[in-house]
């Protein structure tokens, strides 16, 4: 899985898969219970370098990561692995307009209120979405496309988190 193709700016969507149910202490939102199947979690990474799109997604795909963003406690799970990453370029935050259309065009759940959320100025519910227990990677990419983004699709395999 290459992430070079990506540009240094812009908007991203993980898709999780995590495989059993579990409950794990999230930060400051403390204990939080995610049944199995599949879920979304979109940001932006604006700045260069580590800062940057590719540095933001080295970081996410690592495990074993210091837990700082509310994603790195799920994704430092044993039981979630990330199956895709879907990604456009954009000089401005767009993960709030990305949620919002996730939502509305794939009928995905906030399973936790104010995941990922936490710097949100847009009354987002939260920036992880439960989508239930099939792939959601396509229509993930035709919401990129819908809002006029040119997403570029990296699987990152069954076992890769």
């Amino acid at each position: 899985m290459s992430l070079e193709g990506l540009p240094d700016r812009g908007v991203y969507t993980l898709v999780i898969y995590v495989s059993e149910g579990l409950a794990l202490h999230v930060g400051s939102l403390g204990y939080v219970v995610l049944k199995p199947g599949f879920y979304l979690y979109t940001g932006s990474a604006l700045g260069r370098g580590p800062l940057g799109l590719r540095g933001r997604l080295r970081r996410h795909l690592r495990k074993g990561k210091k837990e700082f963003w509310h994603i790195d406690y799920l994704l430092n799970h044993p039981s979630a692995s990330v199956r895709a990453v879907v990604a456009s370029g954009c000089s401005r935050r767009l993960e709030c307009e990305v949620v919002k259309a996730l939502m509305a065009k794939l009928k995905a759940q906030a399973p936790v209120r104010g995941f990922g959320s936490s710097d949100c100025s847009s009354s987002c519910p939260a920036h992880l979405l439960f989508v239930g227990q099939d792939d959601p990677t396509e229509g993930v990419r035709e919401v990129y496309v819908g809002l006029g983004l040119r997403p570029l699709v990296i699987r990152c395999g069954e076992g890769h988190g």
